[in-house]
This record gives C-alpha cells, structure tokens and sequence, in this order.
C-alpha cells in the first residue's frame, strides 16, 4: 500500500510533463504550418493541456489522501505530519514544506491556465488569432513544464520515506494556527492568477496584436484576481506574525515579508497603468512593461525563500532548488526584456502622444504608477542592502538598514498616493454642478483635521499632515462614491481607495506605540499608560501532550477590566512555541507576550499598547474588497 502512493504521484508528474513537453513543441511547430492544420494542431495541444492540468489535480489530490491517513512510507509526510496532529491541521501540513506548497502552487498554475485556455476560445475575439494562440500555448505550456520539471527532479513530493509512524517529525508549532491554514492558498492563487498577464503580453507581443484593445480588457480580471489574493495572503501572513510570532508588529519587515511587497506594488501600478490607456496611448507601453513582472517577482520570492541569501524566519535553504529557480527566473526575465525591446522597435505604440482627455488626470495616473513602482524598487534594494553592500566593499560582515528606513519610505509613498487618490475623484467631479464648492469642502475638512490634530493630539508634524492630506482625499472619494451609486466600478474603486486612506492613517499611527519589558513577581503590578498591568497567577495545562505554561494577567483601564494569557507551549518532542495575548480595542490593542523566567523565578513580559490595529485590518478587509467588487463587473 505504501509504494503504491508514491509510486503512483510519480507516475502521474511523469505522465504531466509528457504532456507539457509534447504541448509546448506543437505550438511552436503550428506557426510554421499551414492555417488549417495550425487550427488542428493548435486544437491538440489545449485538449493535452486541459488533460495535463487534470492529472495535475489528481496528483494534489494523492498526497492531499496520504496526508489525511498518514502514509509516512511518502517522505514529506513523515517530516510535516504526526498522529497526534488535529485533522485540520493535516492541509497546513501539506504546504509547511517546499514539496508540498510548490506541488500547490504548481497545481495553481495548471488550473488557471486551463480555465484562461478554456474562456479564451472564441473565435469572434480578435485576439483569438492564430500566432496569438500559438505563442500564448507555448509560452504558458513551457512554464507548466518547467514547474512539472522542478517537481520530478528536485522538490519531489512523492519521494520515499521512513513507514516508522514513531519516525515522524510533526509541523512546526509556528504553523499551527488558523491563519496558515488559509494564508499559504490565497498566496499561490494570486501567484498562478499572476501567470497569465505575463503569458497573454508576451503572445500579443510576439504575435503583434499589442494594439488590439480585447488584449488589455481581458488582461484586467486576471491582474485583479491577483491582486485580490495576493493582498488578501499578505494581511492574513501579517495578522499571522502579529499574534504568534511574538514580534510585537504586523510587519517586522523581515526579507521575505518584504519581497510578498513586491509583486503586489507592481501589479497595483500594471492596474493603474491598465486603467490609463484610455486616456492615454502611452499607458499601453507600461502595461506591456509591467504587466508580466509580478509572475517573475513570484517567482523572485520563492528564490529567496529558498536560497537562504537573506536570514529570514520564514527561509529554507534549498541549493539545488534554488538554482534550478534562478535560472528559470533568468529565462523569464531574457523573454520579459525581448519582449520590451521588440515593442518599442516595432515602434506601434507612442511615449508622447497626446490625449484629447484632461491632463491633469493622466498625470495623477501616471504618479501613482510612479510611485507603486519606486516604493517597490526601495524596499527591493533596501532588503538586498547587505548583500549589495557585502558585493561591494567585499566586507564579511552584512549592513542592515533599520525598520525606520523602511517606515520612512512607505509613509512617504502613502501620503503621496493620499494625495494622489483624493485629486484623482476631484478631477472626476469638475463637470458636476458645484464643483468649486465640493472643492473647498475637501479642502476645509483637510485642514480642520490638520490643525485639530496639531492642536491636541501632540504628534509629529508629518503624522499631522498625513491626517489633514487623507482626511481632504476621504471626503473627494466619498463625495465621489455618493453621485456614482449605480456604477459598480466606481463603487469598487471607491472602496479600495477609502481602504487604502484608512491604511495609511492606521498605520502611521500604530508605529505611536508604548511598550515595556519588565520583571513580574506573582501579585505585582505597574502601570503603562493608562492601563494596571496585574500579575495575578501562573497557569499551566496539558492537552494532547503539549504543556501550556505562563502568567495571568489582568489588564485595568477605567471601567474596563480583561484577563490575558500570554503562555509557552512545550510539545512532546520538546519544540516550544511562545503564544501571545491580545486583547483587540476599537482604538487600540493590549499586546502581552511570556518571555521567560527570570533567575529569581519571577515573569519576564512584554507589554504594548499599540493604537489603531483594529483599523489597519479593517483597512485591509476594505482594500481586497473593493478588488473583489471590481473582479466581479461583467465586464471590468
């Protein structure tokens, strides 16, 4: 029984790269035959694909069952599994390792691919033309072989392992959370969804269909589906590290959480690009040029959560899979550049036309792409800082730049995308009746929160600001939404712009936070803030063999008293986990952590009042769903 799964899953990977392989050469063959036989060929080669990416589901699904009844004779269940293990927990087990979560995403990749195959076959679109189909097969074929490739031969998720049910490792206590439960699938949704923007600008480009506006008008669902996941994956990866890494923050960022950043940045600035070529021709060259990037930038995170090149919690090193990784990232980005220099060769698309619409919308476009697109390179150099640095100076030792540097650049870029969004919805209003009025409205109500806040709420200067320039840009935007309530794209676009307002304030005010270290004997107390922090008894409890351990504590503010646990947990194979305690307030959180034991036998814990958490997740929910709202027009 035992061989019989693994033999199987190789067995059909095989049958799937057979059929990748044959796929990807009829395609590039049907461009050198005759029309009626291309079609026929062309015909082939989207069945195979469509029988691939079935194969491929079936293979999730074999080590989907060999998870749920514990076949550790299969390698990887035997080091992410364990009897003792809740049910539930057996999927996070599935995609805890590299095998697994890249057998995920490569699944992902087949699925989307078929389904972009199977809408795209009507034969009035004008971009279902012959070389159009022929390249967007090859192209998209080729990487499916090659994801298939890296299964077989280096991540191999069916390799043989110990039968011993006593030899299994079990998952990591990091992972057993609610949160990676879902996290991990929403990321590699958003990752193969980012798959064919790339395929479909490379194939238009290549075939010469990149003036036919069907291409950018089916690009656009695709790049939302993306962006959606994606962003929906990075707020449950941050609320993940809030309450269990013990970080204090959202966001430590560490070189992984940073290079999630970067796919979403571009493809935000591949949309906003998306949406401008109406009004202007020379957004159609940015589309071309940004659209395939966050696929590479994918891919560019999977390298560095492979390689190791960057400490990181979150990284595994890999060698040979992370060579095999770049390489692949190397093909992508040779046809990636190819594909930018036969546009602006081929001279059909104009930098500087001129547009009949008004210039200062183009222009507002313009800077938000500007502005995703630098934001995204910032961080990217400033992750790879020590790296660069180290490649320079040929020094051993690494130079890290601060959290500040980053928190610098990003509020920087928010209040300039503020701005942006709230000049944006007034330029769509100048042909409304009392504009000027609406006008000095949005600008009274910026400046009265401006100097209310500077007034009484004694924070920096540039919090201020970021106060006064959303609060201008939050009425624009609502006042906007209230004379377009029929029109579901406005209504999306409203929703994600109020949610990324919301971010901006909540996240710089979250960075205002009040925090303690401090040594607690039983029925000690102190005093942060406004809060009585009372350390009232040590609790300990056993369950399924893991000991949970720490301090009670209860937290006093006026009339409101709660009791928080802040505990370790001690697993049988004696792996520990610290597990936090917050307690969520409408205006701000109470974040406890048990550190450890103090010489003395007293708690040592750490104590944060950290404001406006609730609203930096709300922000988010409003961000995702105003992409989902815009994802579900009929004809976004």
């Amino acid at each position: 029984m035992f061989t019989g799964m693994s033999d199987l899953g190789q067995l059909l990977l095989a049958v799937v790269f057979f059929l990748c392989t044959f796929v990807t050469a009829f395609a590039l063959i049907a461009l050198m035959l005759r029309i009626e036989i291309a079609k026929k060929v062309l015909a082939l080669g989207r069945g195979a694909m469509l029988i691939a990416a079935g194969f491929s589901v079936v293979v999730l699904f074999l080590l989907i069952v060999a998870f749920l009844t514990y076949d550790f004779s299969i390698d990887v269940v035997r080091r992410y599994s364990s009897i003792d293990l809740p049910l539930y927990y057996q999927l996070s087990a599935l995609w805890a390792g590299s095998a697994g979560s890249f057998l995920l995403w490569s699944v992902g990749v087949f699925v989307l691919f078929a389904l972009w195959l199977v809408t795209n076959t009507n034969k009035q679109l004008a971009i279902s033309n012959l070389k159009f189909d022929a390249f967007a097969l090859s192209i998209g074929a080729g990487v499916c072989l090659t994801f298939t490739a890296l299964l077989i031969f280096l991540a191999k998720p069916f390799a043989a392992g110990s039968a011993t049910v006593n030899g299994s490792v079990g998952l990591d206590p990091l992972l057993r959370n609610f949160w990676m439960l879902i996290q991990p699938p929403l990321l590699f949704v958003a990752y193969s969804a980012f798959l064919i923007p790339f395929v479909v600008v490379l194939a238009a480009v290549f075939a010469g269909r990149a003036e036919d506006s069907e291409i950018y008008r089916r690009l656009k669902p695709w790049l939302l589906v993306g962006l959606c996941f994606l962003g929906a994956g990075i707020a449950t990866g941050a609320r993940w590290s809030y309450i269990e890494l013990g970080w204090g923050d959202y966001w430590a960022w560490d070189p992984v959480e940073n290079v999630s950043l970067l796919p979403w940045l571009v493809g935000l600035a591949a949309l906003h690009s998306l949406i401008g070529i109406r009004i202007a021709d020379k957004f159609r060259f940015w589309t071309i040029t940004l659209a395939p990037l966050p696929f590479i930038l994918c891919l560019f995170v999977a390298f560095v959560t492979r390689s190791g090149i960057l400490p990181s919690l979150r990284s595994f090193i890999e060698t040979g899979f992370s060579s095999a990784l770049s390489v692949f990232i190397g093909c992508c980005l040779l046809l990636w550049l190819i594909c930018i220099i036969y546009t602006v060769k081929s001279g059909s698309i104009s930098l500087f036309q001129a547009s009949g619409f008004r210039l200062d919308k183009r222009e507002a476009i313009f800077w938000a792409v500007v502005v995703f697109v630098f934001t995204a390179a910032a961080i990217g150099v400033a992750t790879f800082w020590p790296v660069i640095w180290q490649a320079v100076t040929g020094s051993g030792s690494a130079v890290a730049l601060p959290p500040l540097f980053y928190n610098r650049i990003v509020l920087l870029a928010g209040i300039i995308l503020a701005f942006l969004v709230g000049f944006a919805a007034l330029t769509d209003l100048q042909e409304h009746h009392g504009f000027i009025l609406k006008l000095l409205g949005c600008c009274a109500v910026g400046l009265l929160c401006f100097g209310l806040i500077l007034r009484f709420g004694q924070k920096p200067l540039l919090l201020n600001l970021t106060c006064g320039i959303c609060a201008f840009s939050f009425v624009a935007v609502l006042i906007k939404l209230a004379l377009n309530l029929k029109q579901t794209g406005q209504i999306a676009s409203g929703i994600a712009h109020l949610g990324l307002l919301l971010l901006v304030i909540a996240a710089s005010f979250s960075s205002d936070k009040l925090s303690v270290q401090t040594i607690l004997n039983e029925k000690g107390q102190f005093k942060l803030g406004k809060y009585e922090i009372f350390y009232e008894s040590f609790k300990s409890e056993s369950f399924a063999g893991v000991t949970e351990e720490g301090p009670e504590i209860v937290i006093t503010k006026e009339n409101m008293q709660r009791k928080l646990w802040p505990h370790q947990c001690l697993y049988p194979d004696g792996r520990r986990a610290a597990k936090v305690a917050v307690h969520m307030g409408l205006l701000e959180d109470i974040y406890i952590s048990f550190d450890r034991f103090s010489k003395a036998g007293a708690v040592i814990i750490t104590v944060m009042v950290k404001p406006f958490m609730f609203w930096l997740w709300f922000a988010a929910t409003l961000i995702v769903a105003g992409l989902a709202l815009a994802l579900s027009r009929k004809n976004p």
